[in-house]
């Protein structure tokens, strides 16, 4: 999904050669800078590099994000930072993507831009849990002791089609569920992107179909997550609106309902260049943080950016809160942890990626094989 050879070497801080005759959005005076400025701030965004989709989590001091990758191998990239904004490459979920289906074998792929959709990374039972789904395959999960790996073989919690953007949640009495968009049209209600919530067997594997319903439904709604907090269940997701796709959140008592709606952040087009999907964090100091992608998947792809949140009458707010009491994007902030050295992003092989299972060894070297149709 993103570009190799737009993340290796770079040093955070020092401007970007622009792209020659392609619109910037950023704050003139920010044009081309990014990441860790060395004096305990940071720019968006902090990875200049195409990391769409992204969640993200903290474990006791640790944070892990995850990224999904489409159909390039291996697939769905696990970052770790100690900071937020200074992120390295540990892993990857998939090790390659035919596993999921021999259309996206090197030699046939016929699933360009389809593969691995946005997932959730969750920490459950001393493991980590991801799901994600493929729009023509079905949803699927892994776990793992370390997200570094090595994760568990890919296991189809359902074969299916249609759906996107799906996450785990256990609820305070162990019970697990599912959250996911079912984009395509349902002949039941003749509507497309309906919210579907599942229960989960114990082991996460399977999904009672009995149990599912309909938990919302507007347009172009995904991105979904699902949080408890302070006793109070959170359903994160976006959609689209007249200002473009933006931040939305639901809020109930208990799953079943009845959910208040809250916008958690404008969109202004000629400037922000859509931040929406993510992951929130809280800090253990208290403090709470969003790591989203950002941009509308043109030539620079989604940038990874990170912006503060303000709890507001029981409301994350994203980024600068405004008069009307809604987010708005960030360019500039403090560093939520200042810890270390700004970071180059690293150059070793976890950053390449490619079409399909593509490479062998013979004779001890080497050899890349490339599909007929790349």
């Amino acid at each position: 999904m993103f570009a190799a050879g737009v993340v290796a070497g770079l040093t955070p801080g020092i401007p970007l050669p622009s792209a020659q005759g392609q619109p910037t959005s950023e704050p003139a005076e920010l044009a081309g800078v990014w990441g860790d400025q060395g004096d305990g701030t940071y720019v968006n965004p902090i990875i200049p590099a195409d990391f769409s989709d992204l969640d993200a989590i903290r474990v006791g001091e640790d944070f892990y994000a995850i990224s999904s990758t489409l159909h390039m191998s291996p697939g769905m990239v696990v970052l770790h930072p100690k900071d937020l904004v200074n992120w390295a490459i540990i892993g990857h979920v998939v090790a390659d993507v035919s596993q999921i289906s021999p259309e996206m074998n090197w030699d046939r792929m016929n699933r360009y831009g389809r593969g691995v959709w946005a997932g959730a990374i969750r920490y459950h039972d001393g493991m980590f849990w991801v799901y994600f789904a493929t729009p023509d395959e079905g949803i699927f999960m892994a776990t793992a002791a370390d997200p570094a790996g090595p994760w568990e073989p890919l296991h189809q919690v359902w074969k299916t089609s249609g759906y996107d953007d799906t996450c785990p949640f256990w609820d305070d009495d162990g019970q697990g569920y599912l959250i996911t968009t079912h984009f395509a049209r349902e002949a039941a209600n003749g509507l497309s992107y309906n919210i579907h919530l599942f229960k989960m067997s114990a082991d996460g594997k399977n999904l009672a179909m009995d149990s599912g319903k309909i938990v919302h439904q507007s347009r172009g709604t995904e991105a979904n997550k699902l949080y408890k907090i302070n006793g109070t269940d959170y359903h994160f997701f976006s959609e689209v609106k007249t200002e473009r796709r933006v931040v939305m959140m639901n809020r109930s008592k208990t799953l079943a309902g009845p959910w208040e709606t809250r916008q958690l952040i404008h969109v202004n087009k000629s400037v922000d260049k859509e931040p929406n999907q993510g992951g929130l964090i809280q800090l253990a100091g208290g403090d709470w943080w969003y790591v989203t992608h950002q941009g509308v998947g043109d030539w620079e792809g989604r940038a990874m950016v990170l912006l503060p949140v303000t709890w507001i009458g029981g409301w994350p707010i994203i980024g600068k809160v405004g008069d009307d009491g809604i987010g708005n994007m960030l360019w500039r902030a403090k560093k939520p942890i200042v810890v270390g050295p700004a970071l180059t992003m690293q150059t070793d092989d976890q950053i390449w990626q490619w079409l399909g299972p593509n490479f062998t060894v013979r004779n001890g070297s080497f050899v890349v094989q490339y599909a007929p149709n790349m």
